[in-house]
């Protein structure tokens, strides 16, 4: 299980083992196409079920360790009856120790999730293998939100699920035609994602995210002003993951969870701490600069 020992003890209650990780909530946006609505009522079904009644890991998570998260798919286009081009949007949760919040830990939009899809079409997964694209989107992500979650808890925990994630990749870049897969096609998709979450050169992101939350959220309720010596570390680290690549898609992707959540930290912390803060955030996120001025207000 991951390394939430002491979260049952807070909420004082037992509960029954469970194999699944995932609590999904998956809805499908097709308002702008004007076809047979049932398709869609179906598709949502069948992506529910194959995500969240599948066991992704060899780890038995409590219910109170499922992780929660929301995934929209915006049906944009529908140029034949089975392919359907779409956006994804996708946000994952997870709860800091000892609290009732939950913090945003992924928030991505993918503007290129399209996939062949036919009414009560079985998804099925098979392991090593891509036999179509709507699978492997969904594993993709999935392993994507098990690797973030795992890194959260424990340091480079996540590796697991980002290798797989990875493997998903390989094999859709050279078994299929579809958007998204492959370098060449722009430097904020999912091949340009793993491979800033497989370089050795920026493995230090994985820390980042551990020192953010376990060190972090994780410590707020208890000591402050230590928690946030941890978030402001883990900002320096990736101020110098930004130094050596300022179009890193994970800093983006970090970034795209945090900055809101980032001002609520640092509103009420000590004056000097707030200006390095807003002097951090000047050379990581600049376009976002009006939000992060306002933790001096």
């Amino acid at each position: 299980m991951r390394l939430l020992f002491s979260f049952l003890f807070f909420l004082g209650v037992v509960v029954n083992a469970s194999a699944q990780e995932l609590i999904c909530n998956v809805s499908i946006d097709a308002s702008r196409i004007q076809s047979d609505k049932s398709v869609f009522e179906d598709m949502q079904r069948t992506i529910s079920q194959y995500i969240n009644f599948q066991k992704w890991t060899n780890d038995e998570f409590e219910a109170y360790e499922k992780i929660k998260c929301n995934l929209q798919i915006i049906v944009t286009q529908r140029p034949s009856p089975d392919f359907f081009v779409c956006n994804l949007n996708l946000q994952v949760y997870r709860p800091a120790l000892n609290t009732t919040y939950e913090t945003l830990l992924l928030n991505v939009n993918d503007p290129k999730f399209n996939f062949r899809y036919v009414p009560f079409q079985q998804l099925t997964f098979v392991d090593n293998t891509y036999s179509d694209n709507l699978t492997a989107l969904l594993n993709f992500y999935i392993f994507l939100i098990l690797g973030f979650d795992y890194d959260s808890f424990s340091p480079n925990g996540g590796a697991p699920y980002f290798r797989k994630a990875q493997e998903i990749v390989n094999l859709a870049n050279s078994s299929s035609n579809e958007s998204g897969w492959r370098s060449n096609e722009d430097n904020r998709n999912r091949y340009w994602l793993m491979e800033n979450l497989m370089n050795n050169s920026y493995k230090s992101f994985h820390t980042v995210v551990y020192k953010y939350h376990r060190q972090g959220l994780d410590m707020m309720e208890s000591n402050a002003a230590n928690a946030r010596k941890s978030i402001m570390e883990a900002l320096r680290e990736m101020e110098k993951l930004n130094r050596q690549n300022p179009l890193l898609v994970i800093k983006k992707t970090f970034l795209d969870a945090k900055n809101e959540e980032l001002v609520k930290i640092f509103q009420n912390a000590f004056v000097n701490d707030k200006k390095q803060f807003v002097e951090l955030m000047q050379d990581l996120d600049p376009s976002n600069m009006a939000q992060y001025n306002s933790v001096m207000n």
